[in-house]
């Protein structure tokens, strides 16, 4: 049994604890993973088990996994020569099994692979997003210390990982700044109070509030409406202004669909209530009646995109007073030019304090995506009154 901690901007989060069973058969591998974290004043409790059978060279044979966020939401998929194949399926749950390469592996047995072989290439796939993944490479950089990079949508994702003794990882740092540590039994199980999810992935913004930010990271801004990024030498200058029309390749001319945006945002505001409460949320969750900015996104491009507005999700920062915060909307082409809609407040056009840095299909390897540009910005502060 393998137990390790789970740690955000320097507070714990969770758990993780994993185990092997081997036979002359194979192995199964189940990693039970638990949160529990506050998103603003909501606490929110997420339980995450899958289970991998795998035959003597590890092969993969069949996958499960289970999730328990208030309602619980289960998969399964089995492994054969034509590849894989999607079983059981609960309400809710989207599962790509049938689309992903036949000798993909799930994620979680590659560190097996890695404690045999040294190394690592092929395509992987994420059990819980919904079996999508992309091609991964798993390499030394040094003794005992792993790079682990994956290709999923157009933002690769990277982890380092340092290994213990018995060749397995000891820490595991990503891209978002989540970082599992091996544990004693002892450590594992000790309590600790729920963070602010929100607060901890936050961003400060220095200085005096104007209508331009500088950010500093490895940035390369879309040219999504209501923004505009120009690069400097103190970082990436990105004026705001829900005026700015963006510069994205034009839809095709059509009759002007304002209204009918307009239109598709009160019925998700009224449909949905603003609620912090769930985990956060997934392409499973297009249908929910309550949820967060996420959910407001995917509801409000599902129906946009069903009247054939062409609709994609930008995923993103928003000015919330002196910090930005993670979000999400989405831009709509009205027939003439495109907009930004941010459906939770109700915005079309939408601007002014939105920073996008992602635009991507409204489906789980989008916000895969998404979330791992989240991961571009390191710093913030408000431009100088002469550069606004």
């Amino acid at each position: 049994m393998r137990q390790y901690t789970v740690w955000l901007g320097g507070a714990r989060i969770g758990t993780a604890r994993e185990s092997e069973t081997w036979t002359a058969s194979g192995v199964t591998l189940r990693r039970v993973e638990t949160l529990r974290f506050l998103r603003g004043d909501s606490a929110v409790d997420v339980a995450t088990t899958i289970e991998i059978e795998a035959n003597a060279a590890l092969v993969p044979e069949r996958v499960r996994w289970t999730e328990l966020a208030g309602a619980a939401r289960t998969a399964e998929a089995t492994h054969d020569a034509r590849g894989w194949h999607s079983e059981t399926l609960t309400t809710g749950v989207s599962l790509a099994a049938d689309a992903v390469p036949a000798d993909a592996l799930p994620a979680e047995l590659v560190p097996l692979l890695v404690r045999r072989d040294r190394r690592f290439a092929g395509d992987v796939f994420l059990v819980a997003q919904g079996f999508i993944g992309g091609p991964a490479r798993v390499e030394a950089i040094a003794p005992r210390r792993m790079i682990a990079r994956v290709e999923i949508g157009t933002t690769p994702a990277e982890a380092t990982i340092d290994l213990a003794d018995d060749g397995m990882p000891e820490r595991v740092v990503d891209g978002e700044g989540v970082i599992e540590l091996r544990a004693t039994e002892g450590v594992a199980a000790a309590p600790f109070a729920p963070v602010d999810l929100i607060a901890a992935t936050s961003i400060p913004i220095r200085g005096r509030r104007g209508h331009a930010l500088v950010l500093d990271g490895e940035l390369a801004l879309p040219a999504v409406p209501g923004q505009r990024a120009v690069p400097g030498a103190g970082g990436m200058l990105v004026e705001l202004d829900a005026a700015l029309p963006g510069d994205l390749p034009p839809g095709a001319p059509g009759p002007d669909r304002t209204r009918a945006i307009a239109a598709i945002v009160a019925r998700v505001r009224a449909r949905i209530t603003p609620s912090l409460a769930g985990a956060p949320a997934s392409s499973r969750d297009a249908h929910a009646v309550a949820g967060d900015c996420t959910t407001f996104a995917l509801a409000y491009a599902a129906l946009a995109t069903a009247r054939g507005i062409p609709t994609r999700v930008v995923t993103g920062l928003r000015v919330d007073r002196d910090r930005l915060v993670r979000h999400r909307w989405a831009i709509s082409w009205t027939g003439a030019r495109w907009i930004a809609v941010d459906a939770a407040f109700a915005a079309a056009p939408a601007g002014g304090d939105l920073v996008g840095l992602a635009v991507h299909d409204a489906d789980a390897a989008g916000l895969v995506s998404g979330e791992a540009a989240l991961s571009s910005v390191h710093a913030a502060s408000w431009a100088r009154p002469d550069a606004d």
